[in-house]
């Protein structure tokens, strides 16, 4: 028995969203003179959403694998992959840019506003295709029980069952 959810992708999901939106927060209260405390937090946040963010996507393509995509919905399917690839490599980018950056010494001046606009483009990216997600369950049914509980489409000319009408 495992104490994991299946699937797993919905309970993962959530980290790399809260994470990013509250690691852009830190970084911008951060740039105040009196917040400059907050820059070791704002940059684990960064860390962990990078690392969330490539563990949703794994669970994202393991649940693609098993779940049932209705037609009407294989459009924002794909669209919701590449988001989430995106976003992915987007926030692995901005925290390997926040811990070299650091590193050296060169996280001062106009530098940490670059950063903070790349980490607010992932940010963007993370909610974004949270929403496309919520679609894709809501309108569609993606993911859900009775969606995954549906009969295969019968053959063609298979016409209806016998005392069926």
């Amino acid at each position: 028995m495992s104490f994991l959810p299946d699937p797993l992708h919905p309970a993962i999901i959530h980290f790399p969203i809260v994470l990013s939106l509250v690691a852009l927060l830190f970084e911008l209260v951060a740039r105040h003179p009196r917040a400059r405390s907050l820059e070791g937090a704002a940059g684990l946040l960064v860390l962990l959403a990078a690392v969330s963010s490539v563990v949703a996507v794994v669970t994202g393509n393991a649940a693609h694998d098993d779940a049932v995509v209705p037609p009407a919905a294989a459009a924002l399917v794909a669209r919701h992959e590449q988001i989430g690839e995106l976003a992915m490599w987007t926030l692995l980018v901005v925290a390997a840019a926040r811990i070299a950056l650091s590193w050296r010494g060169w996280f001062a001046g106009i530098v940490p506003w670059v950063y903070v606009l790349a980490l607010a483009l992932g940010a963007a990216l993370v909610s974004v295709n949270g929403y496309l997600g919520g679609k894709m369950v809501f309108d569609h049914g993606v993911g859900t029980g009775p969606v995954q509980r549906q009969p295969a489409t019968p053959p063609a000319g298979a016409g209806p069952r016998p005392g069926a009408g």
